[in-house]
């Protein structure tokens, strides 16, 4: 049995709402996957960036040399740190670096404030040269190199998660307020779509600023890291939060474009109706000729 016309055409006028829901639900769902991202070890797969020491470099046996010359320290040259928008986590740590706990995980993750407190940081710094002064009784002074406070720095410094949050905000609140516009017969739909439309373009230039942001910071990780630690350290750009992050905006963008064209459709009936109006009470009206008594002549 067929659906009435009618009843299809209400269904029809519902669909690009329908879409509006299943988008900002789909986006605000990729944002909080990509902002948790190497927050713990069930997310470590979503980094920005991956830092690993250069096995090809020159210095690659002396760094080494360095880590193996103690009992706990050894093989952690092998270390892998992934850097996201939440935290840090620190892969492939060998099982004898664990002198003082019974738990011997080689991935474990951390907050991004809180990276220069752990026992591993220090651990991690490695000395690269040495300089002695050329007063004969001063001690020779090292040059220091971290490869953990190079994860840190992009997670506290350059890539800030508070953008994201904000819009993750905003889109709820837009998820929230398409429900309601969807609702019959509840009151101010007027404002409520010129709410949309603001909230819309807003979320959209937001994430657009703060994906060309991450997008910016993490090239530049890869193009000068390993130049500016004469190729000691590689970074390699997370490819599965850069998808996440344009596919959001990807949404962002068509929910703005569907709302803006709901908004344009209810203007052109409106007006549509108002001109029936005025010429339905204008008798020297053309429009509806075939309803006067000239029409016979």
């Amino acid at each position: 049995m067929f659906l009435p016309i009618s009843l299809l055409y209400k269904i029809g006028q519902r669909i690009p709402r329908v879409l509006i829901l299943t988008t900002s639900f789909i986006s605000a769902f990729i944002l909080v996957f990509l902002l948790v991202g190497c927050y713990n070890v069930s997310q470590s797969s979503t980094y920005l960036v991956k830092y690993q020491f250069n096995t090809e470099s020159p210095l690659y046996s002396v760094i080494s040399t360095q880590f193996n010359s103690q009992n706990y320290t050894g093989d952690l040259e092998d270390v892998k740190i992934l850097s996201g928008y939440m935290g840090v986590c620190v892969d492939n740590i060998p099982a004898d670096y664990y002198r003082n706990s019974s738990t011997k995980s080689s991935k474990v993750c951390f907050n991004r404030k809180k990276v220069d407190d752990m026992e591993i940081y220090d651990d991690l710094t490695i000395k690269i040269f040495n300089f002695k002064s050329s007063n004969s009784t001063d001690e020779s002074q090292s040059s220091d190199l971290n490869i953990l406070d190079l994860a840190h720095q992009n997670s506290e410094e350059l890539v800030h998660p508070y953008l994201l949050m904000v819009v993750i905000i905003f889109t709820i609140l837009l998820f929230g307020i398409t429900f309601y516009a969807m609702i019959p017969k509840l009151p101010f739909k007027n404002q409520v779509q010129l709410i949309l439309m603001g909230l819309s373009a807003v979320i959209t230039l937001l994430w657009a600023i703060g994906a060309i942001w991450a997008h910016v910071a993490i090239n530049c990780n890869v193009s000068l890291i390993s130049r500016a630690s004469m190729n000691i350290i590689t970074a390699e750009k997370g490819t599965k939060s850069q998808a996440l992050s344009w596919t959001a905006f990807s949404f962002m963008l068509i929910d703005c474009i569907i709302i803006w064209m709901i908004y344009f459709r209810d203007r052109k009936k409106l007006n549509d109706k108002l001109d029936d109006v005025k010429s339905g009470r204008n008798p020297f009206s053309n429009k509806y000729a075939s309803d006067t008594t000239l029409a016979g002549v």
